[in-house]
C-alpha cells in the first residue's frame, strides 16, 4: 500500500508557538516613552489649594473687601453679580483676569489682603473652574475659598 504524503509540514511535531516576550518590552518601552515625553500645562501644573483649617474663636474678624466669582450651570463667570464671560468654549478669560489683576493691586495700595470667593455650580464644567483659578493664579492671587 501506498502512503498519502500530508501537507501539513508540521505533522507529528509540537505546534509552532510564537514568543510574545519582545512585543511585552516594546511596549514598556513605548509606555515609558509616552510618560517621559509628555507635558503637562504650565499654568494647570502649579494650582495649589489651601484649605480652610480649624479656626478659634478668639479670632478677631478682619474687615477685608471681597469679590464673589459665581460660576453657573451653563458655565457663564459673574463677578459680583455682573457676567464677565459667557461663551462656554472660551479658555481665557481676558476680562475676568484684567478685573482680579485691578482688584488685587487696588488691595495692595489699601493695604489690605485681596479675597475671592469663587461659588461653583455643582452642573458647571470642571474645565471652566480651573479656567478660573488660572485667571487667579496669572493675577497673583493667593487667598482664594470656595462656596457652594
Amino acid at each position: 500500500m501506498a502512503r498519502r504524503k500530508s501537507s501539513n509540514p508540521f505533522e507529528g511535531q509540537d505546534q509552532p508557538a510564537m514568543d510574545i516576550s519582545p512585543l511585552i518590552d516594546v511596549a514598556f518601552l513605548l509606555l515609558i516613552y509616552f510618560l517621559v515625553t509628555t507635558t503637562m500645562l504650565k499654568q494647570e501644573a502649579d494650582l495649589g489649594l489651601a484649605l480652610p483649617g480649624v479656626a478659634s474663636l478668639n479670632n478677631a474678624p478682619v474687615d477685608v473687601d471681597q469679590m464673589v466669582i459665581k460660576i453657573s450651570a451653563d458655565s457663564t463667570v459673574e463677578v459680583n453679580e455682573e457676567v464677565i464671560e459667557s461663551n462656554p468654549k472660551s479658555r481665557r478669560l481676558p476680562n475676568l483676569t484684567d478685573r482680579l489683576t485691578r482688584y488685587a493691586a487696588s488691595a495692595k495700595i489699601a493695604k489690605s489682603e485681596a479675597a475671592v470667593i469663587i461659588n461653583c455650580h455643582n452642573d458647571a464644567k470642571e474645565q471652566r473652574f480651573v479656567d478660573v483659578l488660572n485667571a487667579c493664579a496669572a493675577a497673583g492671587l493667593k487667598n482664594i475659598s470656595l462656596s457652594d
